[in-house]
């Protein structure tokens, strides 16, 4: 049975505050009464105290559980733990050493001292926010007097170099139609001075690019910001700047006599662009690669944050490949931003397990690509079995702590993937039915701009086009249903910080979603079977009871009789 326990403290503990560390466990299905058993190590006057852990999911032969201890003194401190569970009528304990059939101390997991800076970072406003995602270049063209010569006309189709007009003062006269669309944090695609209309090929990081605007744009546009409750981060690209930086053209033209050869990996001289004589962002030749083990890179990159935030008061930065960037530098940034805003948020990118990234204290969310994954392997191409996409799910939300799931980016599309209508085939019911999953689950939902008015495109350049001011009057269903679940996730505590429950039946073809606080509950229930399916007898295939009532039913509560093929629905509690 050993090889069906799991508990790695690395992972599987996490300290989400002083005194607080959330606990999570994996056991063979047949366990029952599992409880956290913990003392302090030099103080047995404390006694053992016992737990009950909460089971949130169930996945072939396993059982998931979690639950967040409190210190018994202000500060947890010589924490030491094992954990009781029974199993066909006999008792067993697991700690450090394996799996015990007598109770006693010998063997415990240990957690030394919960230091100050090791508590999972949660800026106080993180848990009710949508963040809506901008590529600058291409929402709306707000001066043209800064256009570049060869600016195309709005809605021209978009290409790698063409350019639009779209900048930071175009942002702020949309600013009520994102308040209007519920919106309370913007991410901008990267506004400093570069040389391409996508700017991650920084040329100087202390200047907003002409075509852009000013710095008084940007202070500007994060004070109205701030005046309607919406919360803004810029992209920091760090891990690389363009080919014509003025520091890397230096080594260009001065080689091993440059002041600046050290600030970036140079693998043979004369340097001449190309994919080998010196380290770039995947091989691009137009972006070489930063050294940030270089105390002198460090302070620069140091003087661009302290810079940005001071002069404007952006509220924390999205970090562009992070997992490229050495994960102690990005521990030292996180650090230095947090002195400078300790409400800072700091979002990394990475396409995979961003585990190691959470769990170094690099970073405080991540751009959850991994969920997008699973997502669509089994949303859109069914190359999952619905029970191995349940699988796969309760594995990712067991990898974090809920302090971590509560402030993940949850994206379906960004400026690197095709648009997420595109990706759907133009089928509006295979979005509605990721939408439900991106705004039910823990995290914060991510809208692309435009995908609410439809757009579509497929990957670089195509999912870059211009934004459709012209469809925004219509209101169309689409934007209804954008609007409709920004609304719920920014008004709704329990979709907010509610603990979460994943509910799968074998040989049904439905997906339930429970979300539940002392404020409250919720459930989302999706039908996945080509066929209209009688709505009791979900519910009760699911342990829900009639204690539940549709949102969008009519005035008296009452439940339609079937769910439809492929449909969503969405329940609370009653009052």
């Amino acid at each position: 049975m050993t090889q069906y326990l799991y508990h790695e403290p690395v992972v599987d503990a996490t300290l989400i505050s002083l005194n607080e560390l959330e606990v999570r466990l994996k056991l063979p299905a047949e366990a029952a009464q599992v409880t956290l058993n913990y003392w302090n190590k030099y103080k047995p006057e404390y006694g053992i105290r016992k737990q009950t852990m909460t089971l949130w999911a169930e996945s072939g032969e396993f059982k998931y559980y979690r639950t967040i201890l409190t210190g018994m003194e202000s500060r947890i401190r010589y924490l030491q733990y094992k954990f009781e569970f029974e199993e066909k009528g006999e008792s067993y304990w697991l700690g450090a050493e394996g799996l015990q059939k007598s109770e006693g101390t010998k063997g415990s997991y240990s957690f030394a001292y919960a230091g100050d800076r090791d508590v999972v970072s949660s800026p106080v406003w993180i848990k009710e926010r949508v963040w809506y995602q901008i590529f600058p270049e291409r929402f709306c063209n707000g001066d043209p007097g800064n256009d570049p010569d060869s600016t195309e006309p709005w809605g021209s189709v978009p290409t790698r170099d063409n350019y639009m007009g779209g900048d930071l003062r175009g942002i702020i006269q949309q600013l009520d139609y994102l308040s209007g669309l519920g919106i309370n944090a913007l991410y901008l695609n990267p506004i400093f001075a570069a040389t391409s209309n996508h700017k991650y090929d920084t040329v100087d990081y202390f200047q907003i690019d002409p075509q852009f605007g000013t710095v008084h744009d940007l202070q500007e546009l994060v004070r109205k910001c701030h005046e309607r409750d919406i919360k803004v981060i810029l992209d920091l690209v760090i891990n690389h700047c363009g080919f014509y930086h003025p520091y890397f053209q230096d080594v260009v033209q001065k080689g091993e006599d440059s002041v600046y050869k050290d600030w970036f990996y140079i693998n043979q001289y004369p340097i001449q662009r190309s994919e080998d004589g010196y380290d770039s962002v995947g091989y691009y030749q137009w972006m070489p690669k930063l050294r940030t083990s270089n105390p002198d890179v460090q302070r620069y990159v140091y003087d661009i944050v302290s810079f940005w935030q001071k002069e404007t008061g952006i509220d924390g930065w999205r970090i562009d490949v992070a997992d490229e960037v050495e994960i102690s530098f990005l521990r030292e940034l996180k650090s230095y931003v947090k002195k400078l805003n300790p409400n800072a948020i700091i979002i990394a990118e990475i396409w995979d397990d961003a585990k190691r990234l959470m769990a170094s204290g690099g970073v405080d969310s991540v751009m959850n690509y991994e969920l997008r994954t699973a997502l669509f392997d089994y949303c859109l191409d069914r190359s999952l079995t619905l029970a191995e996409f349940h699988s796969r799910l309760v594995n990712l939300l067991h990898r974090y702590s809920l302090a971590e799931l509560d402030q993940m980016f949850n994206l379906l599309g960004s400026h690197d993937t095709e648009r997420i209508l595109t990706r759907c085939g133009n089928d509006e019911s295979k979005l509605r039915q990721l939408l439900a999953f991106q705004f039910f689950l823990p995290g914060n939902p991510t809208v692309y701009y435009g995908d609410e008015l439809g757009n579509t495109g497929e990957n670089d350049p195509g999912c870059r086009g211009s934004m459709p001011w012209h469809l925004v009057p219509a209101e169309t269903p689409l934007f209804r249903e954008f609007r409709s679940w920004i609304r719920r996730k920014t008004t709704n505590p329990v979709l907010q910080h509610g603990l979460t429950e994943l509910r799968y039946r074998e040989g049904s073809e439905c997906y339930v979603i429970r979300r539940y606080a002392e404020s409250g509950e919720a459930v989302l229930l999706i039908n996945f079977s080509p066929e209209p399916l009688e709505l009791d007898a979900v519910l009760k295939r699911f342990d829900l009871n009639v204690e539940y009532f549709i949102h969008n039913s009519d005035d008296t509560g009452r439940l339609p009789a079937t769910i439809g093929p492929g449909e969503t629905m969405v329940f609370q509690k009653r009052d």
